[in-house]
């Protein structure tokens, strides 16, 4: 079975042979790679041409700047696999990708085949997972896929990952889904193919296997410098998006729409009105069961919603407030002190906040090795959060 591999390229030589090579070296070979140049300045259309050269799989395409959306339509047009999946130049892919995934296509029954996704920045990455679990869904299963799949309101994220570059799917889906996409969207522009092509699909399937690597590359177009018509671009795929959804009214998908908006507009609200909106994390445990001097460990997003929290309850007194990474800065007008002084200091318990298990886990045994407070001294839950409640950090 022959698959498409579509990678839009603009202006993206520094990272591109990473890319190249990921793809070119898949342990299954029969792919054919489609190479979108969209009026690259730089050197990537001569390296795409040099790896042409080499590979008779590669297939080029040469343009004006047109930007991601006509690049993308150009590439599933030309292409002649069964199923596609997108590669961004900057990014790279797992070298068993596809013979990984391939198998779940159950013999050209699926349609989606979803899969996860790690963004690098150095040496540091996060995951990104999907809220639904791993598994098949088919027809009437499909409902649960619609109702989170935009975004899923227990978890305050999207359901189904928006990026198009973590999908293989079936070419007749995907030119339905977008042939038609306004070619004026620049933000959204993943999520107004993806959430398109999973209502018309029959069969879709997730996966947790990590196979995509998406590089934070800071001169990309979600990383670039304040932009006017940020808000204009926003209702043009809001505007596009109800159309999409006009036909399907018993998801909430409108609901799912405008909750997605709102992270968007996030990067807008920071550049122009100096607002940061966060998430709101609620302290897990009963605020009448904290009492006594405390010392809190975390001065991230949900470090400040429990210092706030904590200020408001008059049973307890926060002695120190610490965190390696933001050791002396000065948060909600405290000093944020070393995870030192907790050897020096007396106190009754430690709370973390922090919304992961795994790092959770790891500062508690480091808090243990430092001084000799008992283990159940130091609390630890997975915060809770409401997706429509938001604090404001100017």
């Amino acid at each position: 079975m022959l698959v498409s591999v579509i990678v839009p390229i603009y202006n993206t030589q520094q990272y591109l042979s990473v890319c190249l090579e990921s793809i070119l070296g898949q342990t299954y070979k029969k792919i054919e790679v489609i190479l979108v140049d969209d009026g690259s300045t730089d050197g990537s259309l001569e390296i795409c041409r040099n790896y042409a050269k080499k590979d008779s799989r590669i297939v080029i395409i040469e343009g004006c700047h047109k930007g991601v959306v006509p690049a993308r339509r150009l590439g599933v047009e030309t292409s002649k696999g069964e199923y596609c999946i997108f590669v961004d130049s900057d990014d790279w892919i797992a070298e068993d990708l596809l013979e990984t995934i391939l198998p779940f296509t159950d013999d050209r029954t699926v349609d989606i085949v979803n899969y996860n996704m790690k963004s690098v920045n150095g040496v540091d990455f996060k995951e990104w997972r999907y809220t639904l679990p791993e598994g098949v869904y088919e027809g009437e299963q499909l409902v649960l896929v619609y109702k989170k799949m935009m975004f899923d309101f227990e978890k305050s994220c999207p359901g189904i990952i928006q990026s198009l570059c973590t999908k293989l799917i079936k070419r007749e889906i995907l030119w339905s889904s977008i042939q038609t996409v306004d070619s004026r969207i620049t933000m959204g522009e993943d999520a107004a193919v993806v959430y398109s092509a999973l209502l018309i699909a029959n069969k879709v399937i997730i996966t947790n296997s990590y196979l995509y690597f998406y590089r934070l590359n800071p001169e990309s177009l979600c990383h670039s410098k304040k932009d006017m018509q940020i808000f204009d671009r926003v209702f043009i795929f809001q505007k596009y998006m109800k159309s999409v959804f006009e036909k399907y009214r018993d998801y909430g998908l409108s609901d799912q729409l405008q909750a997605y908006l709102i992270h968007l507009i996030d990067k807008g609200i920071a550049d122009f009105f100096s607002l940061k909106l966060q998430n709101f994390y609620h302290i897990p445990f009963e605020l009448s069961e904290l009492r006594g001097n405390i010392v809190l460990y975390g001065a991230g997003e949900v470090g400040r919603s429990y210092y706030r929290q904590l200020m408001q309850n008059e049973n307890v007194k926060i002695v120190a407030w610490v965190d390696k990474k933001l050791k002396n800065k000065k948060i909600c007008n405290c000093r944020i002190e070393s995870p030192d002084i907790i050897s020096n200091i007396s106190f009754d318990k430690v709370l973390i906040a922090h919304i992961n298990q795994y790092s959770a886990m790891r500062i508690r045994k480091q808090i243990c090795e430092i001084s000799l407070i008992a283990d159940e001294n130091i609390i630890w839950e997975e915060p809770k959060v409401n997706w429509w409640e938001r604090q404001i950090e100017i």
